[in-house]
C-alpha cells in the first residue's frame, strides 16, 4: 500500500516537473479533453459511442423489456432507434414542444410507438419552453430544435441565440402513470435540456413504490443553468446504483466525490434499481 501511494505521488511529482509550466498549457487542455472523452464524456456522434447501444442491448439479454417511457422525445429518434433492439416493448414518447411534436408523430406512426404532446415536471401546468427565435443568428436554427428548454439561459447564455417562448403543457410522471394505467417502467429515458431533476422529482409516488428499474438521464452544461449538482440525483435515487454508459459496458461511478460526479459535460448516466 505504501508503495503504491509514493508511486503514484513520484508519477504526480514526474508529469508537474514535465507539463506544469505556461508554455505547455494549452496541451494539458487538449489532454484535459481527451481524457474526458475516454471517460465518457462529450461523446455525442452516435448511439454506439454515447453508449446507448450497448445499453440496449444489455437491458434486452438481461429481461423483457415492456415499457420505455422517452421524456423530451424530440422528433423520435431515440424511440425509433429503441425499436429496433425492443421490438416488443410499449414506447410512450413525451415533447411538449407543438412544432417538434408533429414530426414526432410521423416517426410514432412509421415506428411503432404511442406520442403525447406535453412534458413532465415537478407540477402539472402551462409552462414557457425556450427555443431559438425566428430572429436566431444563426439562419440554420429552427425554433423546433432538440435544444429547446425551459431555462432561457440554456437558449441565450449557453447557446448565445435569441429565445423564443412556447407555451407549452406539462404533467407530472406520477400522473402519466397513473392515466395510462402503466404498472412499471423498464426504462425511463430523461432528455430535457437540465429539467432532468424536476421530472424525477414528478415521479416521487411511482419512485418510492420500485416501479422505475432503470432511469436514464443526461448530465451536461444545461444542469449548470438549472443549477442541478450530480449529488441531488444520488440523494433523491438511493435505491440506486448510478454508472456512466461506455461503447464497451457500464462504467460504476461509485462513492459520490466531486472532483468525478460533477463534471458539467455532456454524458449519459443510467441509475439501476437495486434489487
Amino acid at each position: 500500500m505504501l508503495k503504491c501511494q509514493i508511486m503514484k505521488q513520484l508519477l504526480a511529482d514526474l508529469y508537474r516537473f514535465i507539463f506544469l509550466r505556461k508554455s505547455l498549457q494549452k496541451v494539458n487542455a487538449h489532454l484535459y479533453k481527451l481524457v474526458l472523452r475516454g471517460i465518457g464524456i462529450l461523446n455525442a456522434e452516435s448511439y454506439a459511442i454515447t453508449g446507448e447501444d450497448f445499453f440496449l442491448k444489455f437491458l434486452k439479454e438481461e429481461n423483457e423489456i415492456s415499457t420505455v417511457v422517452d421524456v423530451g422525445a424530440n422528433i423520435g429518434d431515440y424511440s425509433a432507434h429503441a425499436r429496433l433492439f425492443i421490438p416488443q416493448a410499449k414506447i410512450y414518447a413525451l415533447e411538449p414542444h407543438p412544432q417538434t411534436f408533429k414530426k414526432l408523430q410521423l416517426s410514432a406512426t412509421k415506428n411503432n410507438f404511442m406520442a403525447f404532446n406535453f412534458g413532465l415536471d415537478v407540477k402539472k401546468g402551462i409552462k414557457s419552453l425556450w427555443d431559438y427565435s425566428t430572429t436566431s443568428q444563426k439562419k440554420s436554427l429552427q425554433p423546433d430544435s432538440a435544444l429547446s428548454s425551459i431555462y432561457k439561459d440554456v437558449v441565450e447564455g449557453l447557446h448565445e441565440q435569441k429565445a423564443q417562448a412556447f407555451k407549452c403543457k406539462f404533467t407530472t410522471l406520477d400522473e402519466f402513470c397513473m392515466k395510462e394505467k402503466i404498472q412499471s417502467i423498464d426504462l425511463l429515458k430523461i432528455d430535457t435540456e437540465g429539467n432532468e431533476y424536476q421530472v424525477l422529482l414528478g415521479a416521487k409516488k411511482t419512485l418510492a413504490a420500485n416501479k422505475i428499474r432503470c432511469v436514464q438521464f443526461e448530465f451536461n452544461e444545461m444542469n449548470v443553468f438549472s443549477r442541478t449538482f450530480f449529488r441531488d440525483f444520488m440523494m433523491l435515487l438511493p435505491n440506486y446504483k448510478f454508472f456512466r454508459l461506455m461503447p464497451w459496458g457500464l462504467m460504476d461511478l461509485g462513492t459520490y466525490r466531486p472532483l468525478t460526479h460533477e463534471i458539467f459535460g455532456f454524458q449519459n448516466v443510467v441509475a439501476i434499481l437495486n434489487k
